[in-house]
């Protein structure tokens, strides 16, 4: 979704791409910085002046791009025109529009093409057209960024204290690698199936085949991992695991050889060093193309924990931090945004609270391990493992589904449950995309 845009002047209908460099070429497009038409909730006062004040609502976007001229060679234009009839045919579903206009970046919407106008002239017979025009409708008339952000948060949980026996776990990332900054040089990663890119200064990866993967490194034009003792323990955490990847360990030998494979969920992989192994590298892996196909990175943590250690050392060891079920969502467009939220048990009674605005929405049911709650805010629905609706159980203090936003600036939420509900892999995920009218 808008990989192939790259230049100011591209648009990309689903996989479609038109402007400089291709046999397609536009000089103008309408609609697309507009505000769309608006719907007023105002009254006109029946014993004043004015109106009563009401709600604006946007009315589909149409964007119009005018004055296309094709070009190509005459023997081949029959085939330049059916591959733009393909991509612009009559469709029920809509598919990504992505226009780059300058140096802000694309933007995204979802449209149906709506008319098309190919005129039929002389030109056609020399391998120019001149006068084609496209016309796109999006039912949700706001624009988003490609990039879908995400944040997790876990149920609160308290500080387990100090330590007094156990050891220190290591992080062995460096600082820049573990933020998954993109001002940390691109040699730190060796990649396949995949390239990197950056948003906002965060590590971006584009998946381009299956099976994609992202392998950490140990340094500046190093493939090797971290060495690690006989029996050690190592774990691999992704702290906002992007859509549909996993998590391996790769155990090499002295000679960087790869020896074997540790298999990991969405978020974290343990294992321990396998005979012949003393390397370790990490690895984030798509088994298929996700979509969106650009997904950030996030922060990570490589961790061996220490060593034979006893009784109270510094630095001193306090444990994992507790959860306070927290997260914040930045909305950085202009236009709010309607989140995807993910609840995943075990959980009992489930909530996420926009402490911003002061929006609830609570579902009374009980989610087993396992088990996802999806809540699609902006179809209004709530659907239990993707296939069946759990709606009803919304409770009095939920608000409709489709008003829980994410309005422009940041937005802090709560993660909570019934009492008592208190398991530590009861988790909410909120995804969404900054929009912009």
């Amino acid at each position: 979704m808008g990989d192939r845009v790259t230049a100011p002047g591209h648009v990309q209908l689903g996989e479609l791409l038109l402007g400089r460099g291709t046999p397609y070429r536009w000089r103008s497009l309408s609609g697309w910085e507009d505000l769309p038409a608006l719907d007023s909730g105002s009254v006109n006062r029946a014993d004043g002046h004015g109106a009563i004040l009401g709600r604006l609502l946007a009315q589909p976007r149409v964007v119009t791009l005018d004055g296309v001229v094709i070009r190509a060679r005459p023997d081949a234009m029959g085939g330049v025109i059916q591959q733009l009839g393909a991509a612009t045919g009559v469709m029920d579903g809509e598919q990504p529009l992505v226009v780059q206009l300058d140096e802000r970046g694309p933007l995204l919407a979802w449209v149906r093409v709506t008319n098309r106008a190919v005129p039929v002239e002389l030109g056609y017979r020399v391998g120019t057209i001149t006068g084609a025009a496209l016309q796109f409708t999006a039912t949700d008339p706001r624009r988003y960024e490609l990039l879908e952000r995400s944040v997790q948060a876990t149920l609160p949980v308290a500080e387990p204290g100090l330590d007094w026996h156990a050891a220190p776990s290591q992080q062995l990332l460096p600082d820049e690698q573990a933020a998954g900054r993109a001002s940390a040089s691109s040699s730190f990663w060796a990649l396949s199936g995949l390239t990197l890119g950056n948003s906002g200064g965060a590590i971006t990866v584009t998946v381009t085949a299956a099976q994609a993967r992202l392998a950490w490194t140990v340094g500046p034009g190093v493939f090797g991992g971290w060495p690690v003792p006989a029996g050690q323990s190592v774990s691999f955490v992704a702290d906002t695991p992007p859509r549909d990847s996993t998590l391996l360990l790769h155990w090499l030998d002295d000679t960087g050889a790869y020896v074997s494979a540790t298999n990991g969920t969405r978020g974290r992989v343990t294992g321990t060093p396998p005979a012949g192994a003393t390397v370790v590298r990490p690895i984030m892996q798509w088994a298929s193309v996700p979509s969106p196909a650009t997904v950030a990175v996030g922060p990570s943590r490589l961790l061996i924990p220490g060593l034979g250690a006893e009784g109270l050392a510094e630095p001193y060891d306090f444990g994992p931090p507790g959860s306070t079920g927290a997260l914040t969502a930045t909305n950085s467009g202009g236009a709010p945004a309607h989140p995807l939220i993910e609840f995943r048990g075990p959980v009992s009674m489930p909530s996420l609270t926009n402490i911003t605005s002061g929006d609830v929405l609570e579902y009374d049911l009980d989610l087993a391990e396992g088990d996802v709650l999806t809540v699609d805010t902006a179809e209004g629905t709530v659907t239990l493992n993707a296939t069946t609706s759990r709606l009803y159980t919304a409770t009095a203090r939920s608000v409709p589904e489709g008003s829980f936003v994410i309005s422009p600036g940041s937005a802090d939420m709560a993660f909570r449950a019934a009492p008592g509900s208190s398991d530590p892999a009861a988790s909410v995920t909120v995804r969404w995309r900054s929009a912009y009218w």
